[in-house]
């Protein structure tokens, strides 16, 4: 498609040098770097030696450009600001059916992208970013392996759709150094803990114990699921719950036998509410927080620790695992687990 780039160099001082090649047959020559958005202009210098270098640093520019995909006959000005191109992709993630927490760690690594950049960074075109100004700004947040890693993905989110939209022509946070967290156990409950656990958080937190309940007995997730369940959810004699593609992490719809226990609970404690829009928690049409059971959570199990019925590293999601380490226990069928969590595939399942 093109022709390998060269520096033409005149022969006089007086003659201007520039980048040459051919692009599907045309001719092509660039005598600055205004085509890529960068401030590079080596005829602007009358000493040879800074006229070479900024010429060789001038052709380095065009040829990884062309290498990337670039069209040097494509209208720059058509493509919008790397500030636009965020400001762009934020609002309509903001519109789409993610779950708050992403929302929020999207908006704040755009609040701090936005701030770290230069006017001259944000004002230029997508691909004018360089690597190590990326680089730079992740780097910020090696405080924790699992900080670094959530920052980099919404990061990279960005990026991939300015290449999907056309506004760029590659992720450059590809390029960064990746992460891996180390995987944190939940360690799973023996059934004297399970019991001393829910008698416990029975009597000292009721809303947290319905929700351990549910993540047990029904397998769902506690902050994205259990967490916005509303009336409308339960049918009306309490044996299942039902949930649209849009309201769990699966997408799809699904509907989820609840175990007479937990009925027992839900009907004592929804028998006089009649909006079919109020939250299973505060009673109202509000749900708490994202963060709701992880605070109330981490008040109780110090609480718990002392008490000696809560081991390390036990959780909300522990719940969950016991009830899925019992049933493949009963069945040794991992496909029957997989459904059951409604994970995607087998690797995900424990």
């Amino acid at each position: 498609m093109f022709t390998t780039p060269k520096i033409f160099t005149p022969k006089t001082s007086k003659g201007r040098c520039y980048v040459i090649y051919n692009y599907d047959g045309k001719r092509v020559r660039h005598y600055n770097g205004n085509c890529l958005n960068l401030n590079i202009n080596p005829n602007q210098f009358t000493n040879i030696k800074d006229r070479d270098r900024l010429a060789q640093q001038l052709l380095f520019e065009v040829n990884s450009a062309l290498k990337s995909g670039w069209n040097p006959f494509e209208i720059e000005s058509e493509k919008p600001s790397l500030r636009q191109s965020l400001s762009m992709i934020l609002a309509e993630k903001l519109e789409s059916n993610l779950c708050d927490l992403y929302k929020r760690n999207l908006k704040a690594v755009h609040r701090m992208f936005i701030d770290f950049l230069s006017s001259s960074d944000l004002n230029s075109k997508c691909d004018s970013l360089k690597l190590d100004k990326v680089e730079t700004f992740l780097n910020k947040f090696q405080t924790s392996e699992r900080n670094y890693i959530n920052r980099r993905r919404c990061l990279g989110m960005f990026f991939n759709e300015m290449v999907r939209k056309g506004f760029a022509t590659q992720n450059i946070v590809k390029n960064t150094k990746p992460a891996k967290a180390k995987a944190s156990l939940h360690v799973p409950y023996s059934d004297k803990q399970l019991r001393n656990v829910l008698d416990y958080l029975k009597t000292n937190q009721p809303n947290l114990h319905l929700c351990c309940l549910l993540t047990y007995g029904c397998l769902l997730r506690p902050h994205h699921e259990i967490r916005l369940l509303k009336l409308r959810h339960i049918v009306k004699d309490f044996t299942q719950i039902q949930l649209s593609g849009s309201e769990n992490k699966s997408k799809r719809i699904r509907t989820v036998h609840i175990p007479a226990y937990i009925q027992d609970v839900l009907r004592a404690r929804l028998i006089n509410v009649d909006n079919p829009e109020a939250n299973i928690f505060t009673l109202t049409t509000e749900p708490y927080s994202v963060g709701y059971f992880n605070l109330m959570w981490g008040k109780e199990k110090i609480k718990m620790f002392k008490e000696r019925i809560l081991e390390a590293n036990q959780t909300i999601y522990s719940f969950r695992h016991t009830a899925v380490i019992n049933v493949y226990q009963k069945t040794k069928d991992l496909h029957i687990v997989q459904q059951l969590l409604q994970h995607s595939n087998m690797r995900l399942s424990p």
